[in-house]
């Protein structure tokens, strides 16, 4: 089982080093393919951060699968204990640079959703029709340092604001966003 830990480790790391060098000095992205590999999304929790979401992922996933194989092999783990724990290593692996490297490294350039007074003045979009008679919620559309977020709103004023109207976002609290419509900033009343 060693040997085919060995030839995980080194054909991906063999790729691996190919998609950078592709990517770095002839600007081709991962073969090519740049798409996600995976459609799957979770809803509370992100599961699919533990998958590989492109190409170069999948690369890094194999060679710490395969890293983790020969390590445990090494140390005397019966291959029915060391493929399972290698497979996991890697999926923790994918779900530490995919998730929380990447969060880290978007607060520092500041490519996170914008919270509290920061996101006053920001105009966008309603999605969905905010209504008070239901819950209230609805989902707005707005992009802000040129990333577009979608996130849920309800109206600062209490009055309904139908779908695709433009609104402007006043602040934001727990997660949810108080916004007027354009035409209540803009009406005057004489």
């Amino acid at each position: 089982m060693i040997y085919f830990y060995l030839t995980l480790t080194i054909l991906a790391a063999t790729l691996l080093i190919t998609d950078i060098v592709l990517r770095y000095t002839e600007k081709i992205k991962s073969f090519g393919f740049e798409r996600k590999l995976f459609r799957i999304k979770g809803d509370t929790i992100p599961a699919e951060k533990f998958f590989p979401e492109n190409l170069t992922m999948a690369f890094i996933n194999l060679l710490c699968f395969g890293t983790a194989g020969m390590l445990l092999e090494l140390a005397g783990l019966r291959w029915f204990f060391s493929l399972p724990s290698s497979v996991m290593a890697g999926m923790f692996v994918c779900f530490m640079i995919q998730h929380t490297l990447r969060a880290a490294v978007d607060r520092f350039t500041e490519k996170t959703i914008p919270t509290g007074d920061k996101a006053a003045g920001v105009q966008g979009f309603a999605v969905g029709e905010i209504d008070n008679d239901g819950d209230g919620y609805g989902l707005i559309e707005f992009e802000y340092n040129s990333l577009t977020f979608r996130a849920p709103a309800v109206s600062a004023n209490e009055t309904a604001i139908p779908m695709f109207e433009k609104v402007i976002i006043l602040f934001e609290e727990d997660g949810v966003y108080f916004v007027q419509s354009i035409k209540e900033v803009y009406d005057i009343d004489v």
